[in-house]
């Protein structure tokens, strides 16, 4: 694989991933019609490959080269594990008062008082 075709493989790949992260529809159709799903981002395999879609959290691998070796073994293998990993729920938690107070954009509240330290 050239330089140039990994660059593309990841764009493409890293838009699918953002995709079905953002947009259940999306999501469902990953499901329904992988090989298809995969060909609307460039991402077309001979019809002699099989496409298995690795969702689970625990059974995504998150190494982007483990998915470019996927890629480019997958006419040798037969074989293409298209790892898209579920995205966990992120944890509701309330912060208490003087949690709030030592946040303010980042910032230590000491330091925003009333205008930025910058503009002085």
């Amino acid at each position: 694989m050239t330089p140039v075709d990994r660059a593309v493989f990841v764009a493409a790949y890293s838009r699918l991933v953002a995709d079905v992260w953002a947009d259940p529809a999306r999501e469902q159709a990953l499901g329904r019609d992988p090989r298809g799903f995969l060909a609307g981002y460039g991402l077309v395999l001979p019809d002699e490959v099989e496409v298995r879609v690795v969702r689970e959290a625990a059974d995504a691998d998150p190494d982007l080269e483990v998915q470019v070796e996927s890629w480019q073994s997958a006419s040798t293998t037969g074989t293409f594990l298209l790892y898209v990993p579920s995205l966990l729920p992120v944890a509701e938690a309330e912060l208490a008062e003087d949690e709030l107070d030592s946040v303010v954009a980042g910032l230590d509240s000491s330091c925003a008082c009333c205008c930025p330290c910058c503009c002085t």
